[in-house]
């Protein structure tokens, strides 16, 4: 079943405690797991595999409203040789220094070649991206990646709860 499944943060994290409708996630909970993204966007942390081997590195995504998630890397890093191989991803946003809130978002990532998306995203970066990408968006350098959500565990402190959302297909 998709939805908001809330379980134990003490004991047995798997007991299931119930659910809310997957078909709709409360304003209020979205715009909570976008703060903490947004808020920890400098402390995260994303997931590759290559091969069976999983490689986990810090990046700093750029997150939208409506939980679209952009993560820009060089065209030529392993990232994406290993996303070529298997799009399955993890990211993974702690708040620092306690990691009180946190959220990891399960899912794939795709490349995106499309000039105007990356212009786009370009100018919502929170960070300068021409101290790595000096001929800008249009650089062939310049990879834009985009995180597609298939599940989202996140928590607002260590003592709530252990939300997951899973969004519905389309």
């Amino acid at each position: 079943m998709k939805g908001v499944y809330l379980q134990s943060n003490a004991g047995d994290r798997n007991t299931y405690i119930g659910e809310r409708n997957s078909l709709y996630m409360d304003s209020s909970d979205r715009q909570k797991i976008v703060a903490i993204m947004r808020e920890n966007s400098l402390h995260a942390y994303f997931a590759t595999t290559d091969g069976d081997q999983p490689r986990v590195r810090p990046v700093s995504p750029i997150v939208e409203d409506d939980l679209s998630i952009w993560i820009t890397t060089f065209s030529t890093s392993r990232k994406v040789t290993q996303l070529k191989n298997n799009p399955r991803v993890c990211l993974t946003f702690v708040e620092q220094p306690s990691g009180d809130k946190a959220v990891t978002v399960v899912g794939k990532a795709e490349i995106v070649p499309n000039l105007e998306e990356k212009k786009r995203i370009w100018n919502l970066a929170t960070f300068d991206l021409s101290e790595h990408f000096p001929d800008g968006p249009e650089s062939e350098e310049f990879c834009l990646l985009k995180v597609t959500v298939d599940k989202i565990e996140w928590r607002d402190s260590w003592t709530s709860r252990l939300k997951i959302y899973e969004p519905s297909p389309e």
